[in-house]
């Protein structure tokens, strides 16, 4: 006997040629280029001659490499080399499946043979049945009056049911070539009732991460796009890329052909999300270009369009794109696009970056899409940053054309432990120039050397010790024409006196007053500080307590440069417990905290057995003198600032609230607060937030948003899941979205039905409401 003998076979001829009792015996089986051990146990084992069958019984267990076999009972007759199992039949393959049955007839190698009263438990829960299998070793078995599912057939108890749905056949195929399983005249059932009838399908093996196909599709029903479709179909391409074609398709406002290809390689990968559409229902504001919907407008304001201008719409897509590549010496490359083709696709389309891009962009309401092509080295010592980044406004009133692209950014950064006296000592240069269609272009360098070191005492006191040499150079032309706030090219029709009124105004706020065409200017920036922390803690049997005060004492001349410097890149920021101990509260270069100023707060901290968690957090500057370089509206810049805090408090994981405010020193008016109540009891799940505040934004100051949001979801059982949430928009008193949810779900199966409104008035489109019903079958 050779290698090639089956090895059943060989573990019974091996075992003995009488009656035995034998519980466990090892069997070495020889071949050619081989030594394959067979380990075997069984009750008993009978062979009257060398002639006749081995017979093996009670508890018989087979083990041969990644195959094993289990049976009451196990014949084998060399003169066939056939194995015939009975009762109990188990068989486990080498990819991990298992197979039952009452009896089976096979080859000795386990490869070849038939079984009656067939199951399969494949990957991830899968099941399949049949009355009949035939195996065979080329890798397809054939199963009559089949029967898939990945849903439970038992209860709790033991008892049989109904699977939520599964597929019978007269004929399943498993083909673990292709790792496909195909059935022919197939229908699909519903807790046991049939619902679709097909003469064939076919779908990937639950055992294949990727398989091409029809993934599940999604339905719905919007006021704004009418009934909505769209099925997806996945393309494996090879082993490092793929693609998933996603037309989907809208009633009222045409097909969007869309898709995403990715690749993924050892050195870097990419993924592409783009679409197109030629839409119908869709017209062009010839005065503001922004793209709107014709249900919105009755057909009096359609022709009044109509004769103010070309209001043709031409093919509108996104393009949604991410990538990266290691390059020699420690360099990656990467890119990130966000373009669409115009302000309105997005909303009108509700259409969002998907899966690895969710997160590169706003995806709720996106004012503004960034792209950009970098260049980054990091060593051990060194950080470099090599980078072109372009803008696209998104906001109705804004010309893109005064949007500010970096072309290029260069950004180098050097560290080093100085030696003796300790400490890290970061050198760091960059340079920027911004370039405008129209407006204002700028050239910026700036080298600055940074010191910092932290001691703690023995006793626990935290000394800091920093220190920043920073100087500046800016360049400007078309200084005159000011930024996006200024532009000149108003809309045709404003009279002029309304224009001049405004552009002076605009102007009287540009550095030198927006008289200068071009110029240069540079500073000096040298800041230096300490500060002093000491923790202090409390232990006892059932709490600890954490208090920790905190002094900060800051140094830098008095100058105001505000107005010989355009701030660009910190019109945006906010002062709180996270910005509060910043040597300079911008959060760019462009805006400098000058002057010497001391910030002072206290944090501490309370965490009982019990579960109770109580945190918070205070704390305010104190200067010297006022500085111009912030807005009275932020809260800082006057001799002692807003009070900014926390106050956090949690019962173990059931409930959790938040607070975070800023309060006028002068008349303790809260001009900013944020809280939050998160929560759950039981079944009963939910949250609160409420946000105030004045607008950081530079530019526009004074203004208030003030928004509230609700939400609450009750699991009535395992399965059975509804809830909704809310959000309001009290500065202006109008709701701007709701969403109702009703799912169900089990091992198998997810419906939900979810109504949601949005409103969408300031970007031009009238409010939308949608209806959608999803069900995800899984397993397929």
């Amino acid at each position: 006997m050779g290698a090639s003998r089956s090895i059943i076979a060989m573990l019974l001829l091996g075992a003995g040629s009488a009656a035995a009792a034998t519980t466990f015996q090892e069997v070495v089986v020889s071949g050619e280029s081989s030594e394959e051990n067979v380990l075997f146990a069984a009750d008993s084992i009978l062979r009257p001659d060398e002639s006749s069958p081995v017979v093996a019984e009670g508890n018989v267990r087979a083990f041969y490499n990644d195959q094993s076999l289990l049976a009451d009972k196990v014949v084998y007759d060399p003169k066939t080399d056939i194995v015939t199992a009975e009762g109990n039949v188990v068989i486990y393959d080498a990819e991990g499946q298992i197979y039952f049955a009452d009896a089976v007839e096979l080859t000795g190698d386990l490869k070849d043979g038939v079984a009656s009263n067939f199951g399969a438990l494949l990957q991830n829960e899968n099941r399949l049945v049949g009355s009949t299998l035939v195996r065979r070793s080329s890798g397809v078995n054939s199963i009559e009056n089949g029967a898939y599912t990945p849903c439970e057939i038992c209860r709790e108890d033991g008892s049989k049911k109904n699977p939520t749905w599964q597929v019978r056949a007269v004929r399943v195929t498993q083909d673990t070539n292709e790792n496909v399983i195909r059935f022919r005249h197939a229908t699909i059932e519903a807790y046991g009732v049939p619902v679709l009838y097909t003469p064939y399908f076919q779908f990937p093996d639950p055992s294949v991460k990727r398989k091409s196909g029809f993934l599940a599709p999604s339905l719905g029903n919007s006021s704004r796009a009418g009934f909505d479709a769209e099925i997806p179909y996945y393309w494996a391409i090879s082993d490092y890329q793929d693609a998933t074609l996603s037309p989907r398709y809208t009633s009222k406002l045409g097909t969007i052909w869309k898709g995403e290809y990715r690749v993924n390689t050892h050195d870097g990968g990419a993924i592409v999300q783009a679409g197109f559409i030629e839409p119908k229902g869709v017209f062009k504001n010839p005065n503001t270009g922004l793209f709107l919907i014709e249900d919105d407008f009755d057909q009096t304001r359609l022709e009044a369009f109509r004769q103010q201008g070309d209001i043709d719409v031409g093919t509108r897509w996104p393009l949604f794109a991410a990538a990266q590549k290691s390059l020699p010496d420690n360099w990656v490359a990467s890119v990130d696009i966000d373009y669409v083709s115009d302000k309105t696709y997005l909303r009108t389309y509700d259409i969002a970056p998907e899966d690895e891009l969710r997160e590169s962009i706003d995806i709720v309401q996106p004012t503004r899409l960034e792209n950009e092509l970098r260049f980054t080295q990091r060593t051990d010592n060194s950080y470099t940053n090599i980078s072109t980044v372009l803008f696209q406004s998104l906001r109705g009133g804004d010309d893109n054309d005064f949007m500010g692209d970096a072309l290029p950014r260069i950004r180098h950064e050097r560290y080093y432990t100085v030696p003796k006296i300790g400490g890290d000592l970061t050198l760091e240069g960059t340079f920027l120039v911004l370039n405008r269609a129209e407006g204002l272009d700028s050239m910026r360098t700036i080298g600055a050397a940074t010191y910092d070191k932290v001691y703690t005492s023995r006793t626990g006191h935290r000394l800091r010790a920093f220190a920043e040499l920073r100087a500046d150079a800016y360049r400007y032309t078309d200084a005159n024409l000011g930024v996006q706030s200024c532009r000149n090219d108003q809309p045709e029709g404003t009279p002029d006196v309304v224009f001049t009124g405004q552009y002076e105004a605009c102007r009287d706020l540009l550095p030198r007053d927006g008289l200068e065409e071009e110029y240069s200017t540079s500073r000096f920036l040298p800041t230096a500080g300490v500060e002093w922390s000491y923790p202090l803690a409390k232990f006892t049997s059932s709490a600890s307590y954490i208090i920790e005060p905190r002094v900060q004492l800051v140094v830098s001349p008095e100058e105001d440069y505000t107005d010989d410097v355009f701030n660009e890149d910190s019109a945006f920021f906010e002062f709180d417990t996270t910005t509060l101990f910043d040597w300079t509260k911008s959060t760019g270069y462009d805006l400098w905290e000058d002057g010497q100023r001391l910030n002072v707060g206290l944090r501490a901290s309370a965490n009982y057995d019990s579960g109770l968690n109580l945190s918070g957090a205070i704390g305010q500057q104190y200067r010297a003198s006022e500085s111009a370089a912030f807005d009275e509206e932020t809260g800082l810049g006057q001799t002692t600032s807003d009070i900014v805090g926390e106050i956090m408090a949690g019962w173990k994981k059931n409930l959790v609230t938040e607070h975070r405010f800023r309060i006028s020193d002068e008349d303790g008016t809260i001009r900013r607060l944020e809280s939050s109540l998160r929560g759950k009891a039981g079944p009963l799940s939910g949250g609160i937030k409420y946000v105030r505040t004045e607008t950081q934004d530079l530019s526009q100051l004074g203004q208030r948003d003030e928004y509230a949001t609700a939400s609450a979801y009750y699991r009535f059982t395992d399965r059975i899941m509804a809830g909704g949430a809310w959000k309001e928009d009290l500065d202006a008193g109008e709701t701007t979205t709701q969403q109702l949810l009703v799912q169900y779900s089990d091992d198998c199966i997810i419906y939900s039905l979810a109504w949601r409104y949005d409103r969408r008035g300031s970007s031009g489109l009238e409010d939308n409401r949608s209806l959608t019903l999803n069900i995800d079958l899984i397993g397929f």
